[in-house]
């Protein structure tokens, strides 16, 4: 009677510990030696993670099966944004500076390989685009911010901006000023925007229609100081159940926000306090991809993040993600 106690006991001790191992969180560094990591984007297609070094104006490419990271030197300037072009594998749309530039990741030469597509800010020679989204009609909404010096960036100098195949000579304002654009997400039904400027240390949401890509309505939905949270909301994602997870700049962690209630709901602590961003991955996107950086960091501060700059990957969250819009542009292998 005993020993089948005992084995009814360690097939609990089992069945509890699998239960446990499988919804708890692991973090695990991805590749580290980045300054600025920053825009995360994932092309099932491809089997791929598209991120950029800004600062050290790179692009990298993580093949998700092997595990191998190439990158690309851009040299023009801070590349902070990298999203797939619709239907055409490994061809891509880059920011550099204030210009939005295809890139096909196979072309030989840097110069020859990079096209210009698009030029916004002119007149504001310190400005430089930061993050962007397709929408699911593929339209881009891309921001700018101001100058940067040590962390600190004039206010209210940039703009959000949407762009299509028909006005990419002159994208659409849609938010102005702004001063540092960053995170922006959309719900399933595409009848929410969510967007961070994130100076003012909030998640904002908006009406949107996805038709006419028009935006009213604008709200707080989440403060960080309201909330105590530290540092300031950086890039954002959304999961299938409608929940918002943003990285939290000067905050070393990412946290988890339901974006109905606007309530936290999780806090997933990052060994690296300048997180940047986040996008779900991986084939089934229950992968959560995190980018941090060592930028600004003084000796004795990275002695004590010797991680910071990693691309890292959070698994078992209990949550997937949505497939990443791509952008859409008639003939851009032609352009």
């Amino acid at each position: 009677m005993w020993v089948k106690s005992i084995f009814l006991i360690l097939l609990l001790v089992t069945i509890t510990v699998k239960s446990f191992s499988s919804t708890t969180p692991l973090i695990k560094n991805v590749y580290r030696g980045g300054e600025h990591f920053e825009g995360p984007h994932f092309a099932k297609d491809e089997g791929a993670l598209y991120w950029v070094d800004i600062s050290q104006q790179k692009l990298y490419r993580l093949n998700v099966d092997t595990g191998n990271v190439t990158k690309r030197d851009i040299g023009y300037g801070p590349v902070s944004l990298v999203v797939r072009v619709k239907d055409h594998t490994q061809l891509l749309l880059v920011s550099a500076r204030s210009e939005l530039y295809f890139l096909s990741w196979n072309a030989t030469e840097r110069d020859t390989s990079l096209r210009l597509l698009s030029a916004v800010d002119i007149g504001l020679p310190d400005n430089r685009i930061n993050d962007g989204k397709a929408d699911a009609k593929g339209r881009l909404w891309f921001g700018t911010m101001g100058n940067e010096i040590n962390d600190r960036v004039e206010k209210d100098q940039g703009t959000l901006y949407m762009l299509t195949d028909n006005n990419y000579i002159n994208p659409q304002p849609k938010v102005r000023p702004v001063s540092v654009s960053n995170g922006i997400a959309w719900t399933a039904d595409n009848k929410f925007m969510f967007y961070i400027d994130s100076p003012t240390r909030n998640i904002d949401v908006f009406d949107f229609d996805l038709e006419t890509g028009s935006i009213r309505n604008r709200r707080i939905l989440f403060s960080f100081q309201a909330n105590n949270i530290t540092g300031v909301p950086d890039g954002m994602t959304i999961d299938r159940d409608g929940n918002l997870w943003v990285a939290c700049y000067n905050g070393g962690m990412v946290i988890k926000i339901d974006s109905r209630a606007g309530k936290l709901m999780e806090q997933h602590k990052i060994p690296a306090s300048k997180v940047t961003s986040v996008m779900w991955g991986g084939y089934d996107y229950s992968t959560l991809y995190v980018t941090t950086s060592s930028r600004g960091l003084n000796a004795a501060q990275k002695a004590q993040e010797p991680e910071a700059g990693s691309l890292f990957a959070i698994y078992y969250t209990g949550s997937t993600g949505l497939p990443e819009n791509q952008f859409a542009f008639a003939n851009a292998d032609k352009y």
